[in-house]
């Protein structure tokens, strides 16, 4: 298999059904980590590809601050469960620390319901909703604790 038959085919060997790449990769409904994951391509063989064609990409500017958004409310939850384990632990947990996440979260709650008017995606907010609740109810649980 020489370079060039290599640069078109995908992780699994097959052939990269370039056509559907580049209506994705031009549509920017999806990061260029998704649309490789998707087709099963390396980020640099995409990009190579993209650059080599001069595929046009419109800013994502709605979608990578959805990602982030969400990347943040795992990140809240992460620190929820580390908080919890040094509970479990029999380690006092700094009240600072508990005031910082609650003021976090209604932050994030803020910046996600902002997002989702602005973008028009009230639709997508749903399974964030669920994370703010079950953060809440462990910060709850947390309070309940130290007292």
């Amino acid at each position: 298999m020489d370079d060039a038959d290599e640069a078109n085919r995908n992780r699994d060997g097959m052939p990269v059904p370039w056509d559907e790449v580049r209506r994705d990769y031009e549509a920017g409904h999806l990061t260029c980590n998704g649309i490789a994951r998707t087709y099963r391509l390396r980020r640099s063989q995409l990009e190579g590809h993209a650059r080599k064609n001069k595929w046009g990409r419109p800013g994502s500017q709605v979608l990578d601050r959805h990602i982030l958004i969400q990347k943040l409310m795992a990140l809240l939850e992460r620190q929820m469960d580390l908080m919890e384990e040094d509970m479990n632990n029999n380690k006092t947990v700094d009240g600072k620390a508990l005031s910082d996440l609650v003021r976090d979260l209604d932050k994030m709650i803020v910046i996600e319901k902002a997002e989702a008017q602005r973008s028009g995606h009230d639709d997508e907010t749903g399974e964030m909703r669920d994370l703010q609740r079950k953060i809440e109810q462990r910060i709850n649980a947390i309070t309940k604790q130290r007292r």
